[in-house]
């Protein structure tokens, strides 16, 4: 059985409005940290992706929807699973889960939608060792 990208994060003060709860676009926040956090760990670290690679990934969609409220010094688990996988675009879609010493409840959950583009900027097929590396983390069911 295939198993999510797992990331860890917590909620900071900058994340929240004035009632201490989670401002909404911060929820991309996580999302993206996960995604870094997946990059580097498949060896794709910012630097060789816009400096050595031969191509690119942009966000075309995105979108989230929120549960639990979130505040101030939650700790938060991010799996990062690919739900699917087209000839040039991918989608990547993310549970956030709010930790406590007893509990494990899901938060809220995003989705993005990539495309792949050449250093031209024009789209492209998938790279196939790229392929691999989001073939690790397609999972049956999200």
């Amino acid at each position: 059985m295939k198993h999510p990208f797992i990331s860890h994060n917590k909620v900071r003060m900058h994340d929240t409005d004035m009632a201490g709860i989670l401002y909404f676009p911060r929820i991309y926040r996580f999302a993206h940290d996960a995604l870094e956090d997946f990059l580097e760990a498949e060896g794709y670290n910012f630097d060789y992706i816009f400096k050595k690679n031969n191509f690119v990934f942009v966000i075309a969609h995105s979108e989230a929807n929120y549960i639990v409220p979130l505040h101030v010094g939650d700790q938060l688990e991010i799996q990062l699973s690919v739900e699917s996988i087209g000839t040039s675009s991918f989608t990547f879609h993310y549970n956030i889960y709010r930790i406590t010493p007893e509990n494990k409840e899901l938060a809220g959950n995003a989705k993005t939608v990539h495309v792949t583009l050449d250093t031209d900027r024009k789209k492209i097929p998938i790279p196939d060792k790229f392929k691999i590396h989001l073939k690790k983390y397609f999972l049956d069911e999200i």
